[in-house]
């Protein structure tokens, strides 16, 4: 498998795995990713094998932090190790940063408690830890996990409004919960 920047960027295969891997609450529109690799606020690496997508991540840098807004393998190939390469990749390429991401909360009575769970799991292997920052939005109840150091909440909020800009940030309802 390759880990590269995705210069030659294959944008209908991310597409498809970025549609098949996120629920619609979860994504933003896909032209809005586009546009944050192009302007340079954020960093696609795809992993390929035999010149075929397996996977992609995408990241923002902000000050020590680093924000992987997506992560996603092809459901072809998922449970073969490509996600945690492509996670010790990001972490690698960003040496002395902290590494935030988020998931979706526990919750004992969701539809998809067990894939919560085992997404909580397949962090913790690679090193990820909990923050025990969560957040509430449209997108539901999520929970921040970091690896190479701790966030704050008051760093994470800066973050995630870099991430989206003020007026997205605004109007995406985010809020620090309980």
């Amino acid at each position: 498998m390759e880990i590269l920047n995705a210069n030659q960027k294959p944008w209908k295969e991310i597409k498809e795995i970025y549609m098949e891997a996120f629920p619609k609450s979860e994504r933003k529109p896909f032209f809005t990713v586009r546009r944050s690799v192009n302007r340079g606020k954020a960093l696609l690496l795809t992993a390929t094998e035999n010149e075929v997508l397996q996977g992609f991540v995408m990241a923002i840098p902000y000050k020590n932090m680093v924000m992987v807004d997506y992560l996603a393998v092809s459901s072809k190939i998922r449970s073969r190790g490509t996600g945690s390469r492509i996670l010790q990749e990001i972490c690698r390429y960003f040496p002395g940063k902290k590494i935030v991401l988020l998931i979706e909360r526990l919750d004992d009575t969701a539809e998809n408690k067990g894939q919560r769970i085992a997404r909580r799991r397949f962090y913790f292997k690679n090193g990820f830890t909990s923050s025990d920052i969560y957040i509430a939005g449209r997108s539901g109840d999520m929970e921040i996990l970091n690896f190479g150091g701790t966030v704050s909440k008051q760093e994470y909020m800066d973050l995630q409004q870099y991430a989206l800009g003020k007026l997205m940030f605004r109007l995406s309802g985010i809020r620090l919960a309980v």
